[in-house]
């Protein structure tokens, strides 16, 4: 397999929506593309009767007695919605029909309720982001020409906004999605500068599966070092697997505004792929390593690196602000950190609130809006 090749095979490994359809699920927003889930069992209802059917065989009346049934059956998409909307589709359909109505409680459209509808037909629609989780009751009636009626009935739920918990660390700041099986994680951010200061400080974005509440740790990101003896700024992109050291990624230059993408995934069994794409060069390095992890974090951080000693450095002042974009993660997602970054007992780097844009991390102890 040639490394272009490799790379989309790597790529691939996101079967799902990027992060606005998992992350920000849990959130605020969900991806407006839609949700998609699997389909509801259908409902039914049968009712029957015994009538006097006539009919005029030989233009001769002939009456008798024969039981018939109504049938109707209704089914969803998905029965449930998350928080962040998504769009559903109603189907229904019924048996020996002369009319069928359809209503909805509450009301869900504008217009009639309950309202005429075609006895074999489907209604698509697209639920919008909510707070409080809420449902609605579909309810399809059909009607023969005895008067016989069949009702059935379904319910659509859509979640409750989940929020974040929110945390302070002593060197991370950003979003850290918690659950299990968590085997994909993605995301673009802009790499900063780091402003002069008294002392030696570093700075590092990145992106990673693992390490919030274990010892395991994949990830890949961008690092600025700032040196008071020369006034310079050292950059440069790294990978990490611990309890190894970071490698420096030397095939590449990084530069401050550069757009980088960093792509973790496991590729199979415990062989997983590391990806570092400079979006505004154009400059891309992959590489599989082996890992086994328990994968129960994503992670989108701003982070004062550690020493090999242990220590934590003094966070550099990075300007400007730290977008996160694009962000991804398959897996199974459970619960979402807002993390806030603490040193000296000051906050000195604030998340903001995400949206389907992303999130941002600003210096200080104020949160900027997000982007």
């Amino acid at each position: 397999m040639s490394e272009h090749d490799a790379r989309r095979t790597l790529r691939r490994r996101f079967t799902a929506p990027r992060v606005v359809g998992l992350f920000v699920a849990l959130l605020i927003v969900v991806a407006s593309a839609g949700f998609t889930g699997s389909a509801s069992a259908a409902t039914s209802a049968r009712t029957c009767k015994v009538v006097t059917v006539v009919t005029h065989p030989h233009h001769r009346t002939v009456r008798r007695r024969a039981r018939l049934c109504e049938t109707a059956t209704i089914s969803l998409t998905t029965r449930t919605i998350p928080s962040g909307g998504g769009t559903f589709t109603l189907r229904y359909a019924a048996t020996n029909w002369t009319s069928c109505t359809l209503a909805a409680s509450p009301a869900f459209w504008v217009g009639r309720n309950p309202t005429r509808v075609n006895c074999r037909d489907g209604y698509t629609s697209h639920v919008p982001s909510t707070v409080n989780g809420r449902s609605w009751t579909f309810r399809f009636t059909a009607r023969n020409r005895y008067g016989e009626l069949a009702t059935v009935a379904i319910v659509l739920r859509q979640q409750a906004l989940q929020q974040p918990v929110v945390q302070q660390t002593a060197n991370w700041s950003g979003y850290v999605l918690e659950g299990t099986g968590l085997y994909a994680a993605q995301g673009t951010f802009n790499v900063p500068n780091l402003s002069p200061t008294a002392g030696a400080t570093a700075t590092s974005e990145w992106v990673g599966i693992d390490g919030n509440s274990n010892n395991s740790l994949i990830q890949a990101g961008v690092h600025e070092g700032y040196d008071p003896v020369s006034n310079t700024v050292l950059i440069y992109p790294w990978w990490e697997i611990l309890p190894a050291p970071e490698t420096p990624i030397l095939s590449m230059t990084v530069n401050p505004g550069d757009s980088v993408t960093v792509t973790i995934a496991r590729f199979s069994g415990t062989t997983w792929g590391i990806e570092v794409a400079d979006k505004t060069t154009g400059q891309d390095f992959t590489t599989y390593q082996y890992y086994a992890g328990p994968e129960t974090s994503a992670e989108w951080i701003v982070e004062a690196p550690s020493l090999l000693n242990g220590s934590i450095e003094q966070l550099g002042v990075f300007t400007p602000n730290v977008t996160f974009s694009g962000l991804g993660s398959n897996g199974n997602k459970v619960l979402v950190d807002e993390l806030f970054m603490v040193q000296n007992g000051a906050i000195v780097a604030s998340p903001s609130g995400v949206d389907a844009n992303g999130f941002t991390v600003a210096y200080g102890p104020i949160p900027p809006p997000a982007p």
